[in-house]
């Protein structure tokens, strides 16, 4: 069987079903949203400019009702006429999409609903199967023609994608684990922690604070650490070294302790992780009295860290909220819950082939153009896509007080 599950004009489902009642109150004109909803797709800069136009204030139009997940025998497709864009995801235990899959499946439903304009539909593929369901799912969409492939699936599945010969297979985006880009044509989109990281430690270097000194989880990837310090290093700075905490304050502050001769050749403490144990690094450093040091962390940090104390004055890179903001409440509307991280890229996957196609047409879905170097703007911020596989995003740089975000720059608009 298959399901269409958001298609113009079809009820009960549809992202573009007309409703009695719109989704902002009456304070919002429909002339401001409508510039709102232009700001919130994901643009194609220069030559692909025109990707702003025609599909501003569709989603004035929803239905209220929640969608629900489908049995595990339907085959799901949101949308039905134009490109298709392939999604590879893993069904859970349940037989259902669970998780971080089902948020960017869901993300990508909401950007056919708004974005789409009969041009794109997804059609989502389980690959709980493996490496071998995958590379034969691949080869289908190939067949059926689809335009572009998206991955969600683990490191093992993606990266026997990303090993096909490009030419048999359609452009690969993945927003999953970082994967080689070594056959070409594949895009990892997501930023993670150490892209922050990065930007924080060159806006202190900036300040003249270019001796780093980090502190990451136990977890934290040899391969990470490289990346890291690399790029510290090629923007001019000094990589002092680094110490690895177990999730635990007695960890935590062991770790600093001993750190603390290679702490002396330090000016800047960068401070990776993703649980309230950052605070606790970041106590214990400035408890040993050290003067005239900066403190960098990341986007990673959990939000209720960002009213402890000790972190007042910490510098964080990472995307602006508005972006997402835009279509945040569109995405709790339709699924009842909040927009994630992986919601917003899948939108942004189905903003990026829908402007390709709306502007030059399927065919033009190529590496030429898919790592144009003006680049794209989306709800995860300013981003182009290179052609070793990466992905450049220009982020926002905040400082912490007061228990919030201030913002101290924003990003660029463009490369």
């Amino acid at each position: 069987m298959r399901v269409h599950r958001i298609a113009r004009g079809e009820r009960g489902h549809g992202l573009l079903q007309a409703a009695a009642k719109p989704i902002f109150n009456a304070a919002v004109s429909l002339g401001r949203f409508r510039g709102l909803s232009v700001s919130a797709l994901l643009l194609l800069c220069g030559t692909l400019a025109a990707c702003q136009s025609g599909v501003d204030g569709v989603a004035t139009n929803v239905k209220t009702n929640d969608i629900k997940p489908p049995s595990t025998e339907v085959e799901e497709s949101y949308g039905e006429t134009g490109a298709e864009i392939t999604l590879l995801a893993a069904k859970g235990s349940s037989g259902l999409y669970e998780g971080a899959a089902r948020d960017v499946r869901d993300g990508m439903a909401l950007g056919v609903g708004e974005l789409g304009n009969s041009q794109v539909f997804v059609k989502v593929i389980d690959v709980s199967g493996g490496a071998g369901a995958a590379t034969a799912a691949v080869s289908a969409a190939k067949t059926r023609g689809s335009t572009l492939i998206v991955s969600y699936a683990s490191p093992a599945v993606t990266s026997a994608i990303a090993s096909l010969p490009a030419d048999q297979r359609p452009p690969l985006l993945n927003l999953g684990v970082p994967v080689p880009a070594g056959a070409g044509n594949v895009y990892n989109l997501v930023s993670d922690e150490v892209d922050s990281a990065i930007e924080g430690a060159r806006a202190a270097a900036a300040s003249g604070h270019k001796k780093i000194f980090a502190f990451a989880q136990s977890d934290f990837s040899p391969a990470s650490e490289s990346r890291l310090s690399s790029a510290i290093r090629a923007s001019g700075g000094t990589w002092v070294g680094i110490a690895r905490y177990e999730l635990t304050d007695a960890s935590a502050s062991d770790a600093v302790q001993k750190s603390r001769a290679l702490l002396q050749g330090a000016d800047t403490v960068l401070i990776l992780g993703k649980s309230a144990i950052v605070t606790t690094v970041a106590g214990a450093v400035k408890a040993g009295g050290q003067p005239n040091l900066s403190f960098v962390g990341t986007s990673a940090w959990p939000q209720q860290t960002w009213s402890n104390a000790s972190v007042n004055g910490t510098l964080i890179a990472r995307v602006e909220p508005d972006g997402a903001g835009m279509i945040g409440a569109r995405y709790k509307l339709h699924y009842k819950r909040t927009l994630t991280d992986d919601a917003a890229y899948g939108y942004d996957a189905v903003a990026i082939a829908s402007g390709v196609v709306r502007t030059k047409g399927p065919e033009a879905m190529t590496a030429e153009t898919l790592t144009s170097k003006v680049g794209f703007h989306g709800v995860t911020g300013v981003f182009r896509l290179t052609p070793a596989g990466s992905v450049e995003r220009k982020l926002s740089l905040y400082a912490i007080s007061g228990g919030k975000l201030n913002l101290l720059g924003a990003a660029s608009a463009s490369f």
